[in-house]
């Protein structure tokens, strides 16, 4: 095996990121899936939406424990590709259950249940792969992976409306439930390896196991990072801007607000995730070569900007034009998170930390999403809230910008701190 076919991408490579990339279109669709599927179960079992709605809490604050508490283990213990597989059939069949629940704290159960390992299996697996499977074009690769990933928001926006539309609720249950079993155990039994030296390859851009293991040794040790504000900032920032993501999940009751009925705001979740193909792709691209401070502002302005217009304006062109806006933020924090991780901490913290960085995201989404419902309800519309989403997101992006820029030109380890290792 030659030096060039080491250094370059194999077919193996693709084919473990576009099936990370499918495993993680399971986790657009169950996030999309939420804001077309709760008004008519909350109207079904008699509840208001923001309770209905604490479906998402429950089950983003399950997968967030188990993330931070036992992410980095799992992922250790079991490997990427065994977490992969237990964890995917295991959220499928709970979400399928679902479909037969009558009250309100069976629906609580359940969210519970499939919180579990949904994010570590479908989520954080994919950024692990991603890093083991490449040190080179890392950014684009996430695009890539996101990429593919926005086909679960295209089956969300064509597929569930006519599901619920002419079957209800129930049936929309079954489907994500089925599609999450299937799709893990073919792309967790046939497309993915937890690492190259599985297959007999190495990481894309290493010419041997000695650089890819020095690229993993870079930057502080993990206890090191946690101990200081820019860690905290970073986790309160993507928390921020996480939270503000839920805002998807109301695509449907927000833009009724605004004169569209479900079959026009289900076009424009599907634009959402049409657009994201390609955009995950740019704000990769931009990671690698402009760095991630940068990338991240960008999308952090474009955030600001299309918040204000939903806020500001109705009717369908200037709702869509919003949504291609917010195109690039909507897939921020996954692409962006692990590679903001690896930029201020290094290589050496970035998988002890992965899962608590991970975390912010479903936390975010736990926070966000209810506080949307509930701003609905008290409110009658989204206004008052999409006013305190752009401060927050102002603030979010200035946090998360200050916490990468100031860290790793300030923080190196100590002959002390080279020794240490994130205990367990």
């Amino acid at each position: 095996m030659g030096t060039a076919q080491l250094a370059g991408i194999s077919p193996r490579h693709w084919m473990v990121v576009i099936g990370s990339g499918l495993l993680m279109s399971l986790n657009v669709l169950m996030f999309l899936a939420v804001g077309l599927l709760m008004p008519p179960l909350a109207a079904s079992l008699g509840v208001g939406l923001g309770q209905a709605m604490v479906f998402v809490s429950i089950s983003m604050l399950t997968g967030a424990a188990v993330l931070t508490i036992a992410g980095p283990f799992l992922l250790r213990a079991l490997g990427p590709r065994r977490l992969v597989l237990i964890g995917g059939v295991f959220t499928g069949l709970m979400l399928f259950l679902i479909a037969f629940i009558v009250e309100l704290w069976q629906l609580y159960a359940l969210a519970f249940a499939s919180g579990l390992l949904a994010t570590a299996a479908l989520q954080m697996t994919g950024a692990a792969l991603v890093n083991n499977w490449f040190i080179t074009h890392r950014g684009l690769m996430q695009g890539v992976l996101m990429g593919v990933a926005g086909f679960g928001g295209i089956v969300a926006g064509l597929v569930l409306p006519g599901v619920v539309g002419a079957y209800g609720w129930r049936v929309g249950f079954q489907v994500v439930g089925a599609l999450t079993v299937v799709l893990t155990v073919v792309c967790g039994g046939l497309m993915i390896r937890s690492h190259p030296t599985d297959v007999g390859l190495l990481a894309h851009g290493a010419h041997d196991l000695v650089e890819e293991e020095r690229a993993e040794s870079d930057g502080i040790p993990a206890r090191t990072a946690m101990r200081t504000p820019q860690f905290a900032a970073l986790l309160v920032g993507l928390t921020a801007i996480s939270g503000i993501m839920a805002l998807q999940q109301h695509f449907a009751s927000m833009m009724s607000d605004r004169g569209l009925d479900l079959a026009a705001s289900g076009t424009l979740i599907t634009l959402l995730s049409l657009v994201n193909v390609g955009t995950t792709l740019l704000l990769g691209a931009l990671a690698d070569r402009w760095g991630a401070s940068p990338a991240f502002l960008l999308a952090g302005c474009l955030l600001l900007v299309a918040l204000s217009l939903f806020l500001l304006t109705s009717g369908y062109a200037l709702q869509a034009t919003a949504v291609l806006l917010f195109s690039i933020p909507s897939i921020t924090p996954p692409i962006m998170t692990p590679i903001l991780l690896r930029a201020a901490f290094g290589g050496r913290a970035f998988v002890p930390l992965l899962g608590m960085a991970t975390a912010t995201m479903p936390v975010g989404i736990a926070i966000g999403s209810p506080m949307w419902g509930f701003a609905k309800d008290a409110n009658g519309d989204y206004t008052l809230a999409l006013g305190v989403a752009i401060g927050v997101a102002a603030l979010a992006v200035l946090l998360v910008t200050w916490a990468v820029r100031s860290s790793r030109g300030t923080l190196q380890p100590t002959p002390i701190e080279e020794s240490e290792a994130l205990p367990g």
